[in-house]
């Protein structure tokens, strides 16, 4: 990687490649451009809307284009904006920090005062993912701070501070059959266990039966699930789902599972995951010795405090260049969305979505990234206002190629063979670890977008394909051998 990266800083890169504000027109003789033009034509893809460029990193030739300026739906190829603004943004090392403070006096190992829980919007802070620390051991540190402070009896309150990023909100556009599912879980100032939670369900004896609910975790105090979810035939797969409101504690379960598996893990969105936080932490001080008996109360706006508070003890998140990793590589969309409203707390003082998007398009515009063919509605791809051309995401890519984050930016891209959507990419090409990118995918969209390194040179492309009505079987064989050839130019 280091051998093959221009050093360059993103500064002025606009005037010196002319060549990334109009495609050019590939030479023919080059055997990725000759299997695009093959590609339009077969009778799969003649009924599909697609949008590809792929060029020299070094030369900015255009090595294959097919209606570079379409603007089709990126999927989760956007987290590569989300996470590339990030890295320049806050900084490689940035950190979120969720903190422990406590008000009033110590007597005799007795708090008359309130616990404070002050979420800092780390949306690892309980994550079970390989980046995260195990929230058990985040609360067993803390109790042994209160200990270290003489406290072993609390009188007061646990309070959940979760102001961070503002009022809890879910893009508008995001679809109703989403919000409900873990991965359409909002961001939040106080998250926990990324906001989401897993149920359990043993199927019936015979198909038609009912389900039951066998356990959740973690527990959400005063959430009320009802279970429609039926036993579907054998084989059938998982085809359960979640709807919920962020306005109500009912939590519905839809669909089937099937007969012949003993078990079926489904996962939902929290809606009060600040909440769920300090009832875990309370549980926690009771099994440690420390008695609480107060009440648990959550805090969604800023309060003024006219009460000196003390801090006990504070964890802080992996550092952003982890987070972002995490972020495309398993293409984690409440990452992306925390992420998305940390820039706009940042750059605007405001971490709404209308604040956090005009951010990024203030950052594009500094870096000279031209904004045509690009509509941004979320961090993570999920909304389908979300709109992206080849043109753009490969103008996007040569700016982070040449920006001081670009080592950092590889690093949070997969290659096949990695975790998650690359697991089994490119499984047979000898040259798949040249690969460096983020896929994308719903339904009826399939886009890639990212590096691939040669020992001559290194290609930045992107491919997006929409509106495909066939098997995804028959469009992802097509699609690889496109990125199998780019590794081989």
């Amino acid at each position: 990687m280091k051998s093959l990266i221009r050093r360059t800083w993103w500064f002025g890169w606009w005037l010196l490649c002319p060549a990334a504000v109009f495609a050019q027109t590939p030479e023919k003789s080059n055997a990725v451009a000759a299997y695009v033009e093959l590609l339009s034509n077969e009778e799969a893809f003649r009924h599909v809307s697609m949008s590809l460029l792929a060029i020299d990193a070094a030369t900015q030739q255009v090595i294959a284009s097919y209606r570079p300026q379409t603007a089709l739906l990126p999927a989760s190829t956007l987290k590569l904006v989300t996470t590339g603004l990030s890295l320049l943004s806050l900084g490689s090392d940035y950190r979120y920090r969720t903190s422990l403070y406590y008000d009033g006096t110590v007597i005799d190992s007795t708090l008359a005062g309130n616990l404070y829980i002050i979420g800092g919007g780390d949306p690892t802070f309980g994550s079970a993912d390989s980046i995260a620390t195990p929230i058990d051991e985040v609360f067993s540190y803390w109790v042994a701070a209160l200990k270290a402070n003489g406290i072993h009896r609390v009188a007061g309150d646990i309070v959940a501070d979760e102001t961070f990023l503002g009022a809890a909100e879910t893009p508008e556009s995001w679809m109703w059959g989403d919000i409900g599912n873990y991965y359409g879980a909002q961001p939040s100032g106080l998250p926990f266990c990324e906001n989401a939670y897993s149920i359990v369900l043993t199927p019936g004896q015979k198909e038609g039966d009912k389900t039951t609910l066998r356990s959740c975790y973690p527990f959400i105090p005063g959430a009320e699930f009802i279970n429609e979810v039926t036993t579907g035939a054998p084989g059938s797969g998982n085809q359960a789902t979640i709807y919920n409101s962020p306005f109500s504690e009912l939590q519905r379960l839809a669909g089937a599972i099937p007969v012949n598996r003993d078990s079926t893990e489904v996962k939902g969105s929290n809606n009060a995951p600040a909440y769920t936080c300090i009832y875990y932490f309370g549980e926690l001080l009771n099994r440690q010795g420390i008695h609480f008996d107060g009440a648990l109360r959550v805090v969604s706006t800023p309060e003024i405090s006219f009460t000196p508070r003390t801090l006990v003890a504070y964890h802080l998140s992996p550092p952003m260049k982890e987070i972002a990793s995490a972020t495309n590589k398993i293409s984690n969309n409440f990452f992306a969305e925390t992420l998305l409203k940390t820039i706009g707390l940042q750059r605007k003082q405001n971490a709404s979505y209308d604040s956090s998007l005009r951010a990024v398009r203030y950052l594009l515009d500094s870096l000279q990234v031209p904004a045509s063919g690009f509509k941004m509605a979320d961090g993570s791809g999920l909304s389908r206002r979300n709109y992206v051309s080849a043109q753009f995401m490969v103008d996007y890519l040569t700016m982070m190629y040449h920006s001081e984050a670009v080592e950092d930016f590889f690093y949070t891209l997969a290659t096949p063979g990695d975790r998650g959507t690359f697991s089994t990419l490119l499984r047979s090409s000898p040259n798949k670890r040249r690969l460096h990118a983020k896929s994308g995918s719903m339904g009826g969209v399939r886009c890639y977008a990212g590096y691939a390194e040669n020992p001559q040179a290194t290609i930045i492309f992107a491919i997006l394909v929409n509106n495909f009505n066939y098997k995804i079987s028959d469009i992802q064989p097509k699609i690889e051998k496109f990125l199998e050839l780019i590794t081989e130019w």
